[in-house]
């Protein structure tokens, strides 16, 4: 207990003394009883040395090692040293007249070491509520740090989305509207007379190269509609409306869940494509049935308006006679899907796949 209490252990020395303790226990089954008595003093003095060997032997471990409790320890020894030389000298002078001390010594020293151990632990817990203010103040600390890192980061990712959008802006501008101001730029220069026709196609195809450029930063931050069926609800509400002043009987085919997300562009882009189309079936097609339906087909998602009204010629598109079907195009092609357009007497079918 001594060594353990100092943090010392000598491996050597405990394995010779747990041989003799079990020799002497053998060694006192099988004594004969006539030498019993010869055995037990014999064992008694040699427990006698051992214990002072260990009283004198921890005075040296204290004095090596200078912390208060062992101390202490070393100076419980030692009285028990003065005790123990007491008791000894009785017993060899045969004195009766004397009381041994050592039986009272016991409990005192059961006291002074049961206080050593519990001003271990008193200070154990003082290391331990020091311990933790310390943690408390490095989390502290440290969460500071993070929160601050944290808040250069997001004001880094914020400028940088403005950046972004400014480059992306500026990408559209060149690329989608500045290209329409060439071309128009180019043709009203090769046209010695423009018609009201062609002056309003030129502007038609501007306004919507602006929209699509308005649209592309609208969707920034933007949230995915959490079905198709709310994707198109506002549209459907518009729409429905005026096909039923119109006399014209709407068919909404759409999916219950998305099997697989689309990006905000992309069901803004699809948005853009009804409201377009629609708005061409009321205003050139004559029909009185319409049907628009999306669906998702293994890893496509499909949008299909279809009319039964008078139709169209589908190479007129690409020579730039009917802007909206043209810009339509152009939107889905920048996302990069594929348009098609079917169109005869009686039927016309948009059909977009992403």
């Amino acid at each position: 207990y001594t060594w353990r209490f100092a943090g010392k252990k000598y491996n050597k020395t405990e394995k010779i003394l747990w041989l003799i303790g079990l020799i002497s226990v053998i060694v006192l089954f099988i004594i004969s009883p006539a030498y019993l008595g010869l055995v037990l003093f014999s064992l008694f003095l040699f427990a006698i040395i051992v214990f002072l060997g260990c009283c004198f032997f921890y005075q040296w471990i204290a004095y090596k090692t200078p912390k208060a409790d062992i101390r202490f320890l070393a100076l419980i020894l030692l009285g028990f040293i003065g005790i123990n030389v007491h008791d000894v000298y009785l017993i060899f002078s045969q004195n009766t007249e004397h009381t041994y001390i050592t039986p009272f010594a016991a409990p005192l020293t059961a006291l002074a070491i049961s206080m050593i151990l519990a001003w271990r632990i008193a200070q154990n817990v003082n290391h331990i509520e020091e311990f933790n203010q310390t943690l408390t103040q490095s989390v502290e600390r440290v969460s500071a740090d993070l929160k601050n890192s944290l808040d250069k980061k997001h004001q880094l990712e914020i400028e940088n989305m403005r950046l972004q959008e400014r480059l992306s802006l500026s990408h559209e501008l060149h690329d989608g509207l500045g290209g329409s101001l060439v071309r128009s730029m180019i043709l009203v220069d090769k046209q010695d007379k423009i018609d009201k026709q062609h002056v309003l196609s030129i502007l038609k195809l501007l306004r919507n190269d602006l929209r699509q450029v308005i649209d592309s930063g609208s969707t920034i931050g933007a949230k995915v509609p959490e079905t198709p069926v709310i994707w198109a609800s506002s549209i459907r509400r518009r729409f429905v409306q005026l096909f039923e002043e119109l006399k014209i009987e709407s068919e909404w085919q759409l999916a219950e869940q998305w099997l697989k997300e689309p990006t905000a562009l992309q069901c803004l882009t699809l948005a853009r494509v009804v409201e377009e189309a629609l708005t061409n079936i009321i205003k050139h097609s004559h029909a009185t049935l319409v049907k628009v339906s999306l669906f998702q087909e293994y890893q496509q998602l499909i949008l299909e308006i279809e009319d039964n009204g008078v139709g169209f010629d589908p190479s007129t598109v690409q020579q730039g006679l009917h802007v909206g079907l043209q810009s339509m195009q152009v939107r889905v092609n920048r996302i990069g899907g594929i348009f098609e357009i079917h169109s005869e007497m009686g039927q016309t079918l948009i059909r977009v796949k992403l």
